[in-house]
């Protein structure tokens, strides 16, 4: 009984209000990114992402996403959407077990500081090393680096881990560190799969045809 009386004061005190709290957080910067992507100099930027993606997809040319840590995860789920496309796409580390990047292939980055320094070193060797047919960079800092390599910059709002956090902010708890530029990403680059899907006439059965059955 005690147990039951805790976990009912839990759902609908402190803890439920705070829980909440974060989620309305989380959806403003949603709905401020919406507000600020759906602006012409903005939007240009995502049609001009979706276009080459498509020509990617389209003319079979290999995919090679970057970033570390929580960032990497939200770029995983973004690969496995496009190979449910079509695309063969690579996951780049610092292991030697992908081909190398040419001439022909897209590399896409995800930065919310856009100074990750693994992402910033493995970005120089590639680069470097060849030119490929077209770098997106996804960041909330345009003026750094990774957003000024890109070929394409999306410019994604939201907190990340090198923003210094207003003293008077009590909502920064809410959503620590990177977490509303992850979220954002994550919606975003899902929302460029629908656009790429209805673009290319698949279906949702086409793609649960290219999902891997051992999943």
């Amino acid at each position: 009984m005690a147990d039951k009386v805790s976990n009912e004061q839990r759902l609908n005190g402190k803890e439920r209000q705070i829980l909440f709290q974060s989620m309305d957080v989380i959806l403003g910067n949603l709905k401020s990114n919406m507000e600020h992507l759906s602006k012409a100099k903005y939007f240009f930027h995502t049609q001009k992402f979706i276009d080459l993606v498509y020509n990617g997809l389209t003319k079979k040319r290999k995919f090679f996403l970057l970033a570390s840590g929580r960032s990497a995860f939200i770029l995983q789920c973004f690969a496995t959407r496009l190979v449910h496309l079509g695309a063969e796409v690579y996951m780049v580390t610092n292991l030697g077990s992908i081909p190398a990047l040419s001439n022909d292939d897209i590399l896409i980055v995800l930065s919310g500081s856009g100074t990750t320094a693994i992402v910033v070193s493995l970005l120089k060797n590639y680069v470097n090393t060849v030119k490929p047919y077209g770098i997106i960079s996804i960041t909330s800092h345009p003026e750094t680096i990774i957003g000024r390599i890109g070929d394409i910059t999306i410019k994604l709002k939201g907190r990340t881990k090198r923003d210094k956090v207003d003293l008077h902010d009590d909502t920064a708890i809410l959503t620590p560190e990177g977490t509303m530029f992850e979220i954002a990403a994550f919606v975003y680059l899902d929302a460029i799969i629908a656009e790429l899907a209805i673009k290319m006439g698949r279906t949702n059965e086409d793609m649960l045809k290219k999902h891997s059955k051992s999943i």
